[in-house]
């Protein structure tokens, strides 16, 4: 049914996907960095 759901007008499909996707996966190399750390801290 491609008529489903609300018409998004104000939510262009491609253009702005790229800058979450690149902050998202920023955010989860920063968290990963930590909690690495983080066990090699604790084994030393």
């Amino acid at each position: 049914m491609p008529g489903a759901g609300p018409q998004e007008t104000h939510n262009p499909p491609k253009g702005w996907g790229k800058a979450p996707l690149a902050l998202i996966l920023v955010l989860a190399v920063l968290i990963a960095a930590f909690f690495l750390a983080y066990a090699l801290i604790l084994i030393l």
